[in-house]
């Protein structure tokens, strides 16, 4: 029973030091060394590989052994080409996983690839491995291959000798390097490298054998490099985006007409409200008019500077916007204490809040998201198949709507604790009317931004675009007739300005009808 005991102890003790120390003694070892001596492709898993020991100073009975290399394939890997990673790379995106080993195996010896196993060849059309057929002569062997050598001659060697092999490609989508339709051969070399004339191959590939007729018109198989196909989106000019950019340009002449008509109104022309109005019609005429642009051009037609900072422009105007319609909010708040803010207020208060929202969309045009830029690398828009318009569009969209149904329910408690209070020197600067259209107009726009994130939302998750795009273009369609119904039609200083401008005219046709003619 106690020889049990003593042969669990040491089994314990053993997985401990196989396993649990090799992390302890690389986190001390690579405070000397990089985070990461290496590029991923380069990297092996050693997780559970044997430490190598070495003795100090002394006999080595008594001498204290030091972990810091380990065996991979019987390679001493040394400390400083070892490191904890706690990701992978899939497809060209970082992706988090557990914490473990990894060693920079290609630095010690030339690293080769191959895309199937023996016997197997990797189809283009079924992005899978397919075996060989056994009638198939010729085919190639994984075991020998020829290479170029430092010297400049051509040899066969074989290849687990020389190279350390890996199966697997490093990508879901491969294709090959073709040159008028024919492949290209490519070269081999020694150390590991592929080239072709001067051009290297990038390291992120995969041998596998393909079929090219000879001068005897007899099938060779050949290796040949496949490499990665990054994943682009593809551009589509279709129906949904000619209705989304209609509607966007529907919604674009609407406001100009809002512009044109509270520059003309001379009552509210350089009030608070007025100038705020006007602010918020010329910050969606530009975010709109720059959404349009780049839902009708193709990106590979833009250069790499306007596909990144068109949209930051783009962003910077829609989260201006908002945050101008929470001033609004505010400014009707301040009215019910008897707070009248001046147009020169609002410069005050929107000067910052450009700064703030500049340094946003400059922060946004540099940042990565998923190791990609959010502008100007596949799209010159947010990326569909990740959540960055939520995090850099929606996010201060909403907070702006919060700030401003938080002033709209503190107004609507002051309006509904004083019935009695004088209306007129209660709303002074701002009238009850325009207390009323302004939310009507505020509605319209809210519900048409929760409907493009259900919109986003759903088309995530599903993974591709769906009928919901067009009530997305409906909906931006009613908010420009909706603000243009709510901010000119329901405004009672809008009529008022616009019926004494038809009695002017009208006055002024009776005047020239009624005027007596002279005799000449």
């Amino acid at each position: 029973m106690r020889a049990n005991r003593v042969s669990a102890l040491i089994m314990l003790s053993l997985a401990v030091a196989f396993n649990v120390f090799p992390l302890l003694a690389l986190a001390q070892n690579s405070q000397a060394s990089s985070k990461y001596p290496c590029a991923f492709i380069d990297t092996v898993n050693i997780t559970g590989s044997y430490p190598h020991e070495q003795y100090g100073i002394g006999n080595n009975s008594n001498a204290q052994h030091i972990n810091n290399s380990y065996i991979y394939e019987w390679m001493i890997i040394p400390p400083e080409l070892v490191a904890v990673y706690d990701f992978i790379i899939k497809n060209g995106i970082r992706v988090q996983t557990e914490r473990h080993l990894r060693a920079c195996v290609c630095k010690l010896k030339p690293c080769i690839r191959f895309c199937c196993s023996q016997g197997f060849f990797y189809s283009l059309e079924n992005k899978s491995c397919s075996p060989i057929s056994s009638i198939v002569d010729n085919f190639v062997d994984q075991d020998f291959m020829e290479i170029r050598f430092t010297n400049g001659s051509i040899g066969t060697i074989s290849t687990s000798g020389h190279f350390l092999v890996h199966h697997g490609t490093p990508c879901e989508h491969m294709r090959t390097i073709t040159k008028d339709n024919h492949y290209v051969h490519w070269t081999l070399h020694e150390n590991g490298t592929i080239a072709y004339k001067n051009h290297l191959f990038s390291k992120h590939y995969c041998f596998s054998a393909f079929p090219e007729s000879n001068k005897d018109n007899e099938m060779d198989w050949q290796w040949q490099p496949l490499a990665c196909v990054p994943e682009r989106l593809p551009f589509i000019l279709g129906v949904r985006e000619w209705t989304y950019a209609i509607c966007l340009i529907i919604t674009v002449i609407c406001m100009i007409i809002i512009l044109f008509v509270y520059l003309l109104c001379t009552d509210l022309r350089n009030t608070f409200y007025g100038v705020a109005i006007k602010s918020y019609t010329l910050c969606i005429i530009v975010g709109y008019s720059l959404l349009a642009h780049l839902t009708l051009t193709n990106p590979a037609n833009m250069s790499k500077y306007a596909c990144s900072k068109i949209p930051s422009f783009a962003l910077l105007y829609l989260v201006l916007s908002f945050y101008i319609l929470s001033f609004i909010s505010f400014n009707f708040y301040l009215s019910f204490f008897g707070i009248i803010l001046s147009n020169l207020m609002f410069w005050f208060i929107f000067f910052p809040i450009v700064i703030i929202a500049a340094c946003w969309s400059f922060f946004v045009s540099f940042d990565l998201y998923n190791n990609r830029p959010v502008f100007g690398n596949e799209i010159c828009w947010f990326d569909p198949r990740n959540w960055s318009i939520l995090v850099y569009l929606y996010v201060p969209i909403l907070l702006s709507c919060v700030f401003s149904g938080i002033f709209y329910i503190l107004s609507l408690i002051k309006l509904s604790d004083g019935p009695d209070i004088d209306v007129n020197k209660l709303m002074a600067s701002v009238s009850r009317n325009r207390f009323k259209s302004f939310w009507k107009f505020f509605g319209y726009t809210l519900s048409t931004w929760l409907v493009c994130m259900c919109s986003f939302a759903i088309n995530c998750y599903r993974g591709e675009r769906t009928h919901i795009n067009y009530v997305v273009c409906l909906f931006i369609a009613i908010h420009g007739f909706g603000s243009l119904y709510a901010l000119v039609g329901k405004n009672q200083q809008i009529q008022n300005f616009l019926r004494k401008i038809e009695e002017e005219i009208d006055s002024d046709e009776i005047a020239e009808i009624s005027m007596p003619m002279s005799n000449f």
